[in-house]
C-alpha cells in the first residue's frame, strides 16, 4: 500500500478515503482500531478519536495499522498514543 492510498484494507472490511475522513472528523469511536490517520505536514499519526484539532483533509492519509504508518515515516501522536 502506498502513502497516497485512497483505500484502507483490513481483515474485515474495506474503508475508502471519504469514510475514514468522516470518521476522523466526527471522532467516531466505532472506527477506533480500524485505521490510523497520518498527517503529512506534521509527520504524526493518530487514532480516529484523537482529541487534537483535526488537520485539513488534503493533508491526511490513512493506514490500516500503526506499523504501516511508521514504515512510511510517521511517528505516533503523544496525545492519543495509537498502538
Amino acid at each position: 500500500m502506498t502513502s497516497s492510498a485512497q483505500t484502507i484494507l483490513s481483515a474485515r472490511t474495506t474503508l475508502d478515503f471519504a469514510t475514514c475522513d468522516r470518521a476522523r472528523l466526527a471522532r467516531d469511536k466505532t472506527f477506533d482500531g480500524r485505521f490510523v490517520t497520518a498527517v503529512k505536514t506534521t509527520r504524526i499519526y493518530c487514532r480516529p478519536t484523537c482529541p487534537a484539532g483535526p488537520a485539513l483533509s488534503k493533508n491526511v492519509t490513512f493506514y490500516a495499522t500503526p506499523a504501516e504508518a511508521e514504515a512510511a515515516g510517521f511517528r505516533a501522536c503523544k496525545r492519543c498514543r495509537p498502538s
